[in-house]
């Protein structure tokens, strides 16, 4: 403990300590002040909350819709959750934490189509998540996702050659909201257990002519009565495939793609009005019936 020394103090008595003496007033000069450069204007990245990064911004605001987005924070979201699903892939002691058992399902050829397929190797019950949806080829994001022109910020990975789109997955977790977060599989990489949703197959292929109402009719009819699984998105950006009702041993998974799933048929339905009231109404009856559980197919 320092010990102050005073002559202006009274000698040490009992009793409280005597106060010492107000310091005089500082001197003042002649001297003109120092002037220091005024510091530079400070852009959006100067701005951004220290010591925090993107994704915890992103989760403590509510979600993408809710928190200020800054120059290159679209960016460094895609290479987070790149950075994320990679570390998965990579160290696949993660997936328990998840509830995804790898062993669940393996992959074979397919009852319904030509190329590979996801079976069951044991009973499943409903609700169980199976496998996750590998990002091997591309992640994007679009924070406006109802504005077509505004750039995404793509994460692509080193084995890249081409685009894929008929292996990939968009995450609907509320998390990303309006932004499209899209998840790209490159199906040519050696298949890795844990990582096959981009192997689940449809009952039957989506419609793609927006003229043949009759093939769309069978397609609905369908793929409502023969799925049984569906796409979960995590916040984190991960996509999963969970089972929707009882999955027997050796029984492939089906999941529905939807009238999405082909670009050029969607368009071809938005612009007729009367098709468009047709075929959205039945496809959104669909989705419910589907997403409910509602009696109607196997295992209903």
């Amino acid at each position: 403990m320092a010990t102050f020394v005073s002559s202006r103090c009274a000698p040490r008595r009992a009793g409280p300590l005597c106060a010492m003496e107000k310091p005089p007033p500082p001197v003042k000069t002649s001297s003109p002040p120092t002037t220091r450069p005024k510091p530079p204007k400070p852009g959006p990245n100067q701005l951004m909350p220290k010591g925090r990064n993107v994704a915890e911004r992103m989760f403590s605001a509510g979600g993408i819709s809710q928190m200020r987005l800054y120059d290159g924070d679209q960016a460094r979201l895609v290479a987070a959750v790149a950075r994320h699903l990679q570390a998965l892939r990579e160290i696949p002691d993660f997936l328990p934490y998840l509830h995804v058992d790898v062993d669940a399902v393996r992959e074979g050829p397919s009852t319904v189509c030509d190329g590979l397929g996801v079976f069951a190797t044991r009973d499943l019950k409903p609700h169980e998540i199976v496998t996750l949806y590998p990002a091997t080829n591309e992640v994007s994001l679009r924070a406006a996702r109802d504005d077509d022109r505004a750039p995404a910020s793509v994460w692509r990975s080193e084995t890249y050659a081409e685009p894929k789109p008929d292996y990939a997955m968009f995450n609907g977790s509320t998390t990303w909201a309006n932004a499209v977060l899209r998840l790209e599989a490159d199906p040519t990489l050696p298949i890795l257990p844990g990582f096959l949703g981009h192997l689940v197959n449809d009952a039957c292929a989506p419609p793609s002519d927006a003229d043949d109402i009759e093939h769309a009719r069978r397609y609905l009819v369908k793929t409502t009565n023969e799925t049984n699984c569906h796409a979960v998105p995590f916040p984190s950006g991960v996509v999963a495939i969970a089972t929707s009702k009882e999955v027997r041993a050796g029984e492939e998974l089906l999941m529905t793609y939807s009238f999405a799933f082909d670009g050029e048929f969607m368009s071809g339905v938005l612009k007729d009005p009367a098709k468009r009231k047709q075929m959205l109404t039945n496809a959104f009856a669909t989705e419910m019936k589907v997403a409910s559980g509602t009696p109607g197919g196997r295992g209903g």
